[in-house]
């Protein structure tokens, strides 16, 4: 990640707190991918986690906790399966109210693209294994995000091809870059490209 982005994500902490409600996209019996995001969070400065599984060991009496948490992170993981299960749990509304409110949500890959109006641009990365026909999403930012991209001539062809057929535009970045959305303003760090500009 870029010391830019990092630094900005850090001062956001700063500013609304240190509890942060950890989302995972699957079950994860042994918490592996937590533990190891957990390191990354730590420099963030969050000091306070609250793990809520939405799939194998899913509790719905934890989401009076989530919903006390300053920030929501959203993992990593197949952006089909994790839709499902925020669309299962009721969690879109909720999130899009917890945003509302002031709360910092936070988003990597999967989590990130959840973010959009849809996630049709999840075809570059993953399979639709769930046969999810409804990609309908979070609607919090106004734009398609395409992260882990690489500039080869056979993903540039596709990807601009997808973004002349859609009205909202699309956003590729590779993995130490990322998007911030503060009061209707976005503000890009590291390697993000508008799709027609690569």
């Amino acid at each position: 990640m870029s010391r830019e982005l990092e630094n900005r994500i850090r001062h956001l902490v700063l500013e609304k707190g240190p509890v942060l409600g950890y989302i995972p996209s699957q079950y994860d019996p042994t918490k592996f991918y937590f533990h190891r995001a957990k390191q990354h969070l730590d420099r963030f400065g969050f000091q306070e986690y609250r793990y809520f599984d939405i799939d194998g060991d899913y509790k719905p009496g934890q989401l009076e906790t989530l919903s006390q948490c300053d920030a929501i992170y959203l993992s990593g993981g197949n952006t089909y399966y994790f839709l499902k299960n925020l669309r299962k749990r009721e969690l879109l509304s909720f999130l899009k109210d917890f945003v509302e409110k002031g709360g910092l949500l936070i988003g990597v890959s999967a989590g990130a693209m959840v973010m959009s109006p849809t996630i049709a641009v999840a075809r570059f990365l993953d399979a639709n294994e769930v046969g999810l026909s409804d990609l309908n999403a979070l609607e919090l930012a106004p734009l398609h995000f395409l992260p882990h991209f690489s500039e080869r001539v056979s993903d540039v062809i596709a990807v601009k091809s997808f973004a002349d057929q859609s009205f909202i535009p699309l956003y590729v970045c590779d993995d130490q870059a990322g998007i911030i959305i503060e009061n209707d303003k976005m503000s890009c760090y590291g390697n993000v490209k508008r799709a027609g500009q690569i």
